[in-house]
């Protein structure tokens, strides 16, 4: 298994599954008028940022550390699930309920995704090797 090309493909999927998702989102706010761009970005930012930085996280550690990789998966979905209660947690505090309810609806959308998406490649990945 080649992890640099392993890491790059996760890194490729992240970025297409989150493009595909914008522009769902860009065409709910064009049918039904809604202004959910606020709610987007943050929630497509969210998902990049965690995926690049679980990606190059996992690489580094296969390279080096092969025998934690175990601890890892289970810390980076711990991880990611603290950061995203505090990222919906800001959200509350700085929203009017509408927008609130738009933000949690679209962010748990890209989260879900975005966990589905790490536990199958991961999965897979664990599997080939």
């Amino acid at each position: 298994m080649d992890i640099h090309q392993t890491c790059k493909r996760y890194i490729i999927q992240s970025i297409s599954a989150v493009v595909v998702l914008s522009l769902l989102v860009l065409v709910v706010m064009n049918l039904w008028q809604l202004n959910l761009l606020a709610a987007l970005l943050t929630s497509a930012l969210f998902v990049l940022i965690v995926d690049v930085a679980t990606a190059l996280l996992w690489r580094w550690i296969a390279t080096k550390h092969s025998n934690l990789l175990t601890s890892f998966f289970t810390g980076v979905s711990g991880f990611r699930f603290l950061l995203a209660l505090a990222v919906m947690g800001v959200w509350y505090a700085v929203s009017e309920r509408e927008m609130m309810l738009h933000f949690f609806v679209i962010f748990l959308v890209f989260y879900m995704v975005s966990l589905i998406h790490h536990s199958v490649f991961f999965s897979r990945v664990s599997n080939r090797s």
